[in-house]
């Protein structure tokens, strides 16, 4: 875990957390860190179980000039904010097909037809994402953690910009 906060905090300072919290406000600025456009795409929750379709409340899907994140609209707000933070992590931790350790290998015929009728998807991003099975991997406890966190930074409260405060209760995390 002393990793993972060490990375939190190094993603935080290039993204930072808007206090007070708004998701729109967070989204804008890990789409303007990234280069790249990001949709919330609401759906049935029961669209994302499945092999290979996600966990059951969210996924995150990399087209070629911007991303998708795919999250199940039957759920309460705070989950759901949780879930998209989920795979804001994925993306600011550096997760996806780009970053795979699997050696590059020629796209099978499936993937290929595929990648045919979803041409602003690459074909790695639809085998990344077809290819999940491991929820329990580093990369997931990551991404939990890292959601785990902006949460909890988006639950406290606003600090005070007093005189006093400054002198005597100083931000020694930095």
């Amino acid at each position: 875990m002393p990793g993972m906060e060490n990375r939190f905090r190094e993603v935080s300072r290039d993204v930072p957390i808007p206090s007070p919290w708004n998701l729109s406000t967070y989204l804008d600025a890990v789409a303007d860190h990234r280069g790249r456009t990001i949709t919330l795409q609401p759906v049935d929750t029961a669209l994302l179980a499945g092999t290979g379709c996600g966990t059951g409340s969210g996924l995150w899907i990399a087209k070629r000039d911007s991303d998708i994140i795919v999250y199940g609209a039957d759920t309460t707000e705070w989950h759901a904010e949780h879930i998209i933070v989920h795979e804001l992590g994925h993306m600011l931790l550096g997760h996806g097909p780009e970053s795979a350790t699997e050696t590059s290998a020629p796209t099978p015929r499936p993937l290929s037809a595929i990648a045919e009728l979803l041409p602003s998807i690459s074909p790695e991003s639809i085998a990344y994402v077809l290819g999940r099975s491991d929820y329990e991997s580093a990369r997931e406890r990551d991404a939990e953690t890292f959601a785990d966190l902006v949460m909890l930074a988006a639950m406290r409260p606003q600090r005070r910009d007093s005189l006093l405060h400054r002198t005597f209760f100083r931000d020694r995390r930095r």
